[in-house]
């Protein structure tokens, strides 16, 4: 596939980032930039394992919204993600996140709970996808942790989850990367209208029942 040259003068200004959207979103406005690591998907292509800089200017970032993204970046680069997510927002900017929620899946671990939806869908994939009929509860927690990547590009042997945090722990590495706000919300409970599209299209975000919902501000 020809990749498009990515060119901020397409977009309008101030820039919103939208990291990781999926094939459902359309952006809503001229301001929104797709950031995504398959081709077709995003406005601008980026892997964020090899990452270490936005192509935005300081301050030039409204708002960036990620949906089940960050897990997907190593331990050796989220906090450089974060960091970079500092420098590009404008004072007052708003990030909104929403990882998996690992507290849910380890209470579910504990209480040996097969019902868990997450673990029954994990363990059904498991077993079509894979050919493992003995998917154990914990191979269904460690999956929030490390789990096999289904994209392409990134290679049959690559990993999509190899991160993992709390709520007290991502607080903690926000605010070591410059922001200064960092506050618990939740499904389609965000304050600021550029993320009314939550739940509007098809993404994780929409499952409530393993999700974090995470806003925070410079």
């Amino acid at each position: 596939m020809r990749l498009r040259r990515f060119r901020l003068s397409r977009f309008a200004r101030p820039f919103r980032l939208h990291l990781g959207p999926g094939p459902g979103w359309v952006p809503p406005d001229e301001h929104w930039i797709r950031v995504d690591v398959e081709p077709g998907r995003g406005d601008l292509l980026l892997d964020f394992q090899g990452f270490d800089r936005f192509p935005f200017p300081d301050g030039s970032v409204e708002c960036i919204y990620g949906s089940h993204v960050f897990e997907h970046i190593s331990i050796y680069r989220s906090q450089r993600v974060f960091e970079e997510c500092a420098r590009v927002l404008r004072p007052a900017g708003v990030m909104r996140m929403v990882p998996p929620d690992v507290r849910k899946s380890i209470d579910s671990y504990l209480a040996a709970d097969w019902s868990f939806d997450l673990f029954r869908r994990r363990r059904a994939r498991a077993t079509a996808q894979w050919g493992i009929e003995n998917y154990t509860l914990f191979d269904c927690l460690r999956e929030d942790f490390l789990s096999r990547s289904a994209q392409a590009r990134l290679g049959s042997n690559a990993l999509a989850h190899q991160n993992a945090w709390d709520f007290e722990t991502l607080e903690r590495d926000l605010r070591a990367a410059g922001f200064t706000t960092v506050a618990r919300s939740s499904f389609q409970g965000s304050h600021h209208e550029f993320f009314a599209f939550e739940g509007t299209y098809p993404s994780e975000a929409n499952e409530s029942d393993r999700s974090i919902y995470v806003e925070t501000t410079m």
